[in-house]
This record gives C-alpha cells, structure tokens and sequence, in this order.
C-alpha cells in the first residue's frame, strides 16, 4: 500500500486547549497522527505536510489559493490517497471548493474534521480520521468526500460538492438534497443507493480537469440571502466583486414588493453595474414556478439549479477567478455532482 499524504491545516481537529480557550499553533496538529498511531498502530504509513495552520472561522479566498495551489501540484499517483484535516465551521465551503477544483483526481481526497479538541471526552476527531483512512483503503472512489460522525454514531460519507453547514446548536452536518452518499461500517464503506446519489462506477470515471491552472482568487463573488426585511439599499456594491450570488428561500423566491426591499430593483441595479447576479436554488428554471420568481429571472438573474449555498459560492467562485467564457450557459454543467440530477 502507498502512503497516505495527510495535510495538516488546524482548526478543532488541530488545536489544543489553553486556559479558556481552543487555539491552535504550528505543532498541536501533528497530536493528530501521534494519537492515531498509538490507537491503531504502525500499519498505514503517512507522509504529512502542514501549508498552514488556522482556525477556519479565518478561512479566506486568499487561503483557499494557497490550499488549492498546493493541492493543484501534488502527484497524486505517488499517493493511495489524500486526508486534510480541516476545521468545522467553513469544511462545507471548502470541501465544495475542492470537490470542484480535484473533481479529475485519480486517488480519493478525504476532508474531515472534529467536533472537540482531540483528547477531550465526546470528541469524534480520531474517528473521523479512521474513517477516512478506511475509505482510501477500500479503493472503491476516486474524488473529493468529506466523513464525520454525526451524534447517531454513524460515520457519514458526503459528496464533498453536496455537505452542507452544521446547525448551531447540535453541530451536525447536512447533505444537499437528504441521503448522505454513504457509510463508514467496521472498515466496509456503504453505498447509499438513493435515487439522487451518483453509482460507484460513475465516481470512478475518468472526469475533466476543470482548468489548466489553479485560480488566483483576485474577482470577488458577494452572497447574500433573503429575509423579511432585507433592504437591498444597504448593499454596497462599489467594490465591484465579480458576480452575485443571491441564495432563495425554499420555494425558490425572494421579496419582489417594496421600494427598498424588491430583489427585483437589486437585480436592475447590478445590471446597470454590470454585475451578473445569480439566483439560487431554482428546482426547474425553466418549468412551473412562482410569479416572484418570474420577475427575478425577466428582470435579469441567472438561475443556479438544485445546487447548496456553499456549492454554488464555490463554482462561481472558481468560474470567474479562472476566466471561463459563456459562464451563464455553463453554471448548470455539473463539475462534481454538485447540482442534484444531473451527472
């Protein structure tokens, strides 16, 4: 078996508790891998490498560039496969961002994360990083995937494109569209067969680089969402990021009604910038939908289909900073089976 390249980058799963506080610094990460090998022993071999160490509350696009540069070059076949150990509050993003970045990758890239600091009672950190240590040792994927054990017990396997943020009060992570994509079970990985869940031979095909080169993050994608109230006046948008992306209630609507409150006014604003706003997540752009919805799209919005808030931040994220043409035509072209029903 090759090794397996562990990417140390802090947050939970990195840090150490001081006093009152959990932090993390250039050493608590390596506890990790010490832990593992007292508990599990000597029989997988790692090589581990740590590009920073941060708590991912401070993740920024400038992180994800100098993530995503140092994954863009690594070799994968030297490897059986790839762990980064990241913190929980933006894994969802990143995990998207990645999922889509090393969508072509010939060798499972497994993000995970902790719940408590390592050592500290009811912490799934450890777990966390067996499991995915199992889950490149079955050899049944290839692509980005994130595992955590939810408070059930159940090592869960998500979709890297498909997780989604945890609840802020039991912490526990969703998947986009319900059925997570799998299992961890005493080292068997269990395909989860749900209609919506792509099938093992799929992941394992042979899928595009989604670019020649990894981005700079220099255009930025401003995401706001509605509430009762939102008063679109107060968004500035003088520093002229490279697109909107404008996440809906459920139904796929937003207020339309009100002189300071009207999606509808904000998207002709942006237009008039020349700013492109994106609307998201439209079941059917192009069935049966809401009046309101209507307006949105006759007024201008670009429909993101059956796509997650952190999903469809990364992909425009990665289409504007790569320079991609047509990218209205093409934000429904499923990278890494981030939007639902298409493959």
């Amino acid at each position: 078996m090759k090794d397996i390249l562990v990417v140390l980058t802090g947050g939970t799963i990195g840090s150490r508790i001081r006093g009152q506080w959990v932090d993390v610094n250039d050493t608590s990460a390596y506890t990790l891998i010490e832990l593992y090998r007292k508990t599990y022993g000597q029989e997988e071999h790692f090589q581990v490498v740590q590009p920073f160490s941060i708590l991912s509350e401070n993740m920024s696009p400038q992180m994800w560039e100098k993530l995503g540069g140092f994954l863009w070059n690594i070799a994968y076949e030297k490897y059986e496969g790839v762990i980064l150990a990241h913190g929980s509050d933006t894994l969802t993003y990143t995990s998207a961002f990645l999922g889509m970045l090393l969508a072509h990758v010939p060798v499972p890239v497994v993000l995970t994360a902790s719940n408590y600091p390592l050592g500290e009672e009811g912490s799934n950190g450890l777990v966390n990083f067996r499991s995915a240590v199992e889950l490149i040792g079955t050899r049944l994927l290839k692509g980005v995937f994130t595992v955590y054990q939810n408070n059930k017990g159940e090592n869960n396997v998500y979709l890297a494109s498909r997780i989604t943020e945890a609840d802020a009060y039991l912490d526990q992570f969703g998947s986009f569209g319900g059925p997570v994509f799998g299992r961890m079970e005493k080292g068997t990985f269990h395909w989860n067969n749900a209609r919506i869940n792509p099938s093992l031979p799929h992941i394992m095909k042979e899928k595009k680089r989604i670019a020649d080169i990894c981005p700079r993050f220099e255009k930025q994608v401003l995401m706001i969402r509605p509430y009762p109230g939102l008063d679109y006046d107060a968004v500035d948008l003088s520093g002229k990021p490279g697109a909107v992306l404008h996440y809906l209630y459920h139904s796929a609507t937003a207020c339309t009604q009100g002189q300071r409150y009207s999606a509808v006014d904000f998207v002709k604003r942006c237009r008039r910038e020349g700013i492109p706003v994106y609307m998201a997540s439209c079941k059917d752009a192009r069935g049966r939908n809401y009046v309101t919805a209507g307006e949105l799209m006759e007024a201008g919005a670009i429909p993101m289909e059956n796509i997650s808030p952190e999903a469809a931040y990364a992909k425009l994220m990665l289409f504007y900073n790569l320079g991609l043409e047509d990218i209205p035509e093409r934000i429904n072209q499923p990278v890494f089976y981030e939007n639902l029903g298409k493959c």
